[in-house]
């Protein structure tokens, strides 16, 4: 028995996840040109999809026709033959290769879709000459699923959304989220708030989750109920639901103040927890949206409720605590879902805080923690949700958001830690979100590498913690003949290992330096020209390596593109990085011509951006997501005026 990687003489095995029992053997199966896919009897119909979806396979693979039979029949030869087997756990399926033939059992459809999942990979692999081998396979975490941020700017076109929801399949996810706040959904009762923007409609909505279905995914709806309303409460109708209408300056404790030397104002994203026309809104909302998902289950957010206890609810908060507060507004969500026929999640990091409190929560509701380093303690918070009886899911990120093109060794270790404590203390979920913080500046493909070992561990932890990332990117995502591709993305995600110590958790020093444009130059006085150097023969270095890849997927242009994009963002921010060093210090030295040059490579750099976003996305949100460099480019042309001594009035 063999488990993790796999390998034969003159013959090589990458299966992912990697299955939890391998058994290889010497001998092939050959697949026969006349043979058929067999239901074994009448009630392996419910198996139907999955017999169909190794149908389409050997079809677009092998160009072979194989008809779909029924075992009763005399004198069918059986290529596969699927066989419902009780006995096997919730999810679990087994695979048999002999030379007479491939045999199927499945304790669910699902799980005979999974099953495919793996036959795919054999095919694409293997061809007609099949290795004999014994499989033994089921999940860790019954689910598995990714959560897409399509607040921040980016909104999928549809056709992205069903690209994703393929590559989930292949790789045995179970659950997608679209993470709403402000207005990527269209509100049918509130259109003035997403007149202005393309949004999803419902009926969208509804394409998605029958296209999800036929994939075994649930389609979980999940909208932010609590803090996070910023676009909504900077509305003058709902705008005195806020705890502070008017907007607050975030306490010191909870940003990095030598990023924000005049402090931070946040706008009204908090709920009054006490205003019965928040519970109305909330109801109006959610009645909106749920009907479109046949999913039971709800994820309401909850999180980073910032300005919780330091408005009108202050009084309340100074008797009872913030914790006590939060959990009784939670307590009001859940009833609105319980109504409505769901099962609530939340995200846990606010209860967290409170431990004493924890217990008293719904029996009949489901935690989301949360938290995206290497460090995060899934350890203890996960022991602290296990040991007062409330589910709990795991949810690591991509780390793509605020990097520009990734943190390959933390999102390897934070996606590791997270099912590895998961699993350990009885989580019942694992979700990799995906989010789009600051102006969802990455491009999908810096993603898929926390997709496809997210999805890894979270089936197997034990048998995918080495899992052939690169391989499967290079394989079965991008086929790139030249098979590099999946190394380079992860050595592209890891230019932030070059950066200063400046950085903050869940943060990039390059995408830092381009949000504060040339504001705050104090943050790069550490930075010596040395440290640029090097940034930037790293990311030269993988610039080149790009003409010698070979992909072969449908979007292979589209893909180059955008890495040579996101490329461009770093060596951009490189630039700006020594502008900003030499404003601190000897800003008389700044070359003008210098600084022309620099407002022509943004002008080039946010023209491919453009065009590059509507590849993959609705139109609305980008002149939001390009807000900040169009403010730099302005902050360039007046330095360019100061230093030629014609300073702008």
């Amino acid at each position: 028995m063999t488990k993790g990687g796999y390998s034969m003489t003159n013959h090589s095995l990458l299966l992912l996840p990697n299955p939890r029992e391998l058994t290889l053997s010497e001998g092939f199966f050959h697949i026969p040109a006349t043979g058929s896919i067999v239901l074994a009897n009448a009630t392996d119909r419910n198996a139907m999809p999955a017999a169909r979806k190794l149908q389409q396979v050997i079809s677009q693979v092998l160009q072979l026709s194989l008809p779909l039979s029924i075992g009763t029949r005399s004198a069918v030869l059986s290529v596969c033959n699927f066989s419902y087997n009780p006995e096997l756990p919730a999810q679990g399926y087994e695979i048999l290769v002999e030379e007479s033939g491939i045999s199927v059992f499945y304790s669910s459809p699902e799980a005979a879709f999974y099953a495919v999942a793996t036959l795919k990979q054999l095919v694409e692999q293997s061809g007609r000459t099949i290795p004999k081998l014994h499989i033994r396979d089921e999940p860790d975490f019954g689910a598995r699923g990714v959560m897409i941020d399509i607040s921040r700017n980016k909104i999928p076109k549809q056709e992205t959304l069903y690209r994703i929801v393929d590559l989930m399949a292949d790789l045995k996810m179970n659950q997608l989220q679209l993470y709403i706040e402000g207005s990527p959904f269209a509100y049918e009762s509130f259109p003035q708030v997403s007149e202005l923007e393309t949004p999803i409609t419902g009926e969208e909505i509804l394409l998605l989750d029958a296209y999800c279905r036929e994939r075994y995914i649930e389609l979980v709806p999940n909208q932010n109920s609590f803090g996070h309303m910023e676009d909504w409460l900077s509305r003058p109708e709902f705008n005195q639901l806020a705890e502070i209408p008017e907007g607050f300056m975030l306490p010191e404790e909870m940003y990095a103040a030598d990023f924000y030397p005049e402090g931070l104002f946040m706008r009204a994203g908090t709920f009054h927890t006490e205003d019965p026309a928040v519970v109305s809104l909330l109801g109006k909302m959610y009645d909106d949206l749920l009907p479109y998902f046949s999913s039971n289950q709800f994820n309401v957010g909850c999180d980073e409720t910032y300005e919780l206890g330091l408005g009108k609810s202050k009084a309340l908060a100074e008797t009872q605590g913030k914790g006590r507060l939060y959990l009784s507004f939670l307590q009001k969500i859940h009833e609105l879902v319980v109504s409505r026929g769901k099962t609530m999640q939340f995200w846990g990091d606010i209860i967290i805080q409170y431990p004493e409190l924890i217990a008293e929560l719904p029996k009949n509701i489901i935690a989301m923690e949360w938290g995206y380093t290497a460090e995060h303690p899934f350890e203890a918070d996960t022991k602290k949700f296990r040991d007062a009886e409330i589910p709990f899911y795991v949810c690591p990120g991509t780390n793509s958001w605020n990097s520009l093109t990734g943190r390959s060794d933390n999102m390897l270790a934070n996606l590791r830690s997270a099912a590895i404590h998961g699993r350990n203390n009885g989580a019942i979920g694992y979700l990799i979100t995906d989010w789009g913080d600051f102006g969802h500046w990455q491009h999908l493909p810096v993603s898929y590498a926390g997709f496809v070992y997210g999805a890894a561990v979270a089936w197997s932890v034990d048998t995918n913690q080495q899992a052939d990332v690169t391989g499967y990117l290079n394989r079965s995502v991008f086929q790139d003949q030249s098979e590099n591709i999946g190394q380079l993305l992860l050595d592209l995600g890891n230019y932030y290992k070059l950066e200063s110590p400046i950085i903050r958790s869940n943060d990039t020093e390059m995408s830092m330096l381009l949000r504060c444009n040339l504001d705050n130059v104090l943050m790069v006085e550490q930075l010596t020209e040395e440290h640029f150097e090097r940034l930037e023969v790293y990311i030269k270095q993988i610039d080149g390596r790009l003409d010698g890849l070979s992909l072969k997927c449908d979007d292979a242009e589209l893909v180059l593109k955008e890495l040579k994009n996101g490329i461009h963002f770093v060596k951009h921010a490189i630039q700006l990085g020594r502008i900003k060093r030499m404003l601190a210090s000897e800003p008389q030295l700044i070359d003008p011509l210098f600084i022309t040059e620099q407002i022509k490579d943004l002008d080039l750099l946010l023209h491919q951006y453009r065009q590059l976003w509507t590849e993959r996305n609705r139109l609305g949100g980008l002149e939001q997501s390009t807000s900040k460099l169009i403010r730099l480019r302005s902050q360039y042309e007046n330095l360019t005026a100061i230093l030629s001594g014609s300073a702008k009035k």
